[in-house]
């Protein structure tokens, strides 16, 4: 019997140590301080860093670039076109061999080497050409080309506005989840302080026999649970970290964010009536229903250019060529060109009735995409109303679970609750606060989704 309960007293003890030491480890990575130089940055700067560094930023900057090329390139077409040729040869013989014989009654009158016996021509030879063709009349292709460029360069801007948007609200995601994890590490180290005290005060009970050590082991059992708690946590906010360092473009170096001046576990923010918009008058705000718009203007200038393929062409030009074959010879002479695509009509009205259709479906697009964008302002108005709602029902949660949490802790001193009852109150305390924390980043993010959705 003393062997038993030897072994079980051996039990106990190393039970006691390995609890100590892993809460000792886990308390200690929870409240330690990174060693690591930090830069910290506020959410505006945050926000202006992703827009210099973000690559789906610096993509939509380089299709901007890229439609302004395109647009350069095709005001050149209102230039006159110039165009240059030369050739040059030797050959091994002439291409020219003639030989001269005159009748003998021609030949006596004639002086001797007066004329040859042979000519020989073109053995080599040079010949150049410049010429430029004026282009008066292309059918619309040019002016409407130049405003299909434009259109572009004006659609990648729009587009450009729309990524902006997209990681806008993807660094106020990072952000915001990293107070929530941050504020939820505040409460892990607030509850675990409790737990400490609360073992502390029961090792006492315990000792003068006032309960017994199953309550103890409730509360170290507790304690174990929140360590490892706030190891999932701190692992998470880890990675929350190394995106968001990555999606501003410094990725690598350690950073942090400054917390939201207004967050408060006893304030609840004012429902931001002035936010609210007349959702179809924002329509035209947005850069998507600009988008659309701009999307039916390339179409109409696309049906206009098949079109303008299937007319006459005009031009006018002028030409200087020099040659050497026969003498040095030199011409020049202006000219005017009619092109008629007379058989391109058999497949070219094909061609035309094709984006004609694009055209029709384009005006459907834009207004089944606007009904679809109010419907967004709509869905979006109601979650920032929602979220605020459970925010303000988090806080009252908050205030209850405090009560609730003070009543457990004095009715065990006095022994008319179970440590059961306790823990569960303490649970429910931290779970009200976490609960409220995400409810907070939820509000932020749903109006910022508002704005966006009317073009704010």
């Amino acid at each position: 019997m003393k062997k038993i309960y030897k072994i079980m007293n051996t039990e106990t003890q190393r039970y006691r140590v390995l609890m100590f030491c892993a809460g000792l480890c886990a308390f200690v990575s929870l409240c330690s301080i990174k060693t690591q130089a930090q830069t910290v940055y506020t959410l505006d700067q945050l926000k202006q860093l992703a827009v210099d560094n973000n690559y789906t930023l610096r993509s939509a900057r380089s299709a901007i670039q890229q439609s302004k090329e395109v647009k350069s390139e095709a005001f050149t077409k209102f230039f006159p076109q110039v165009s240059a040729m030369g050739l040059g040869f030797q050959n091994n013989k002439p291409l020219i061999n003639y030989d001269i014989q005159l009748p003998e009654a021609l030949a006596s009158l004639v002086p001797q080497g007066l004329i040859p016996a042979n000519i020989s021509l073109m053995k080599k030879g040079i010949l150049g050409a410049v010429s430029a063709v004026q282009p008066v009349f292309m059918g619309g292709l040019i002016v409407n080309g130049n405003k299909l460029a434009k259109v572009g360069i004006e659609a990648s801007e729009l587009q450009m506005e729309v990524s902006a948007d997209q990681v806008e609200q993807t660094t106020e995601e990072y952000y915001w989840q990293v107070v929530s994890l941050k504020e939820k590490l505040k409460t892990l180290a607030s509850v675990h302080d409790m737990l400490e005290q609360l073992e502390k005060d029961v090792a006492n009970m315990v000792r003068v026999g006032a309960v017994n050590r199953n309550d103890l082991l409730q509360v170290q059992l507790r304690k174990g649970e929140v360590e490892s708690t706030a190891l999932e946590v701190e692992n998470g906010l880890a990675t929350v970290y190394q995106l968001l360092a990555q999606h501003v473009g410094k990725a690598g170096e350690a950073i942090d964010v400054t917390m939201p001046d207004d967050f408060s576990f006893g304030k609840v923010p004012d429902m931001p009536i002035t936010l609210r918009q007349d959702h179809q008058s924002a329509l035209a705000a947005t850069p998507q229903y600009r988008l659309l718009e701009k999307n039916v203007e390339g179409h109409r200038l696309q049906h206009a250019m098949a079109v303008g393929e299937n007319l006459p062409w005009i031009g006018v030009g002028a030409s200087y060529s020099y040659n050497d074959w026969f003498g040095k010879e030199s011409s020049a002479m202006v000219f005017a060109t009619v092109y008629v695509p007379i058989s391109n009509w058999w497949g070219g009205s094909h061609h035309i009735k094709k984006k004609s259709l694009a055209l029709d479906d384009a005006k459907e697009q834009l207004q089944d995409n606007s009904q679809k964008l109010i419907i967004r302002m709509n869905n979006a108005w109601a979650a920032v109303e929602t979220s605020h709602k459970k925010l303000q029902i988090a806080h009252d949660a908050i205030e209850q679970a405090d009560e609730n949490l003070r009543l457990n802790r004095d009715y065990y001193r006095v022994g008319t609750t179970k440590m059961t009852d306790l823990l569960f109150a303490q649970e429910q305390y931290q779970q009200a606060r976490d609960r409220f924390t995400d409810a907070y980043a939820t509000f932020q993010t749903k109006m910022l989704e508002y704005r966006q959705a009317t073009g704010q």
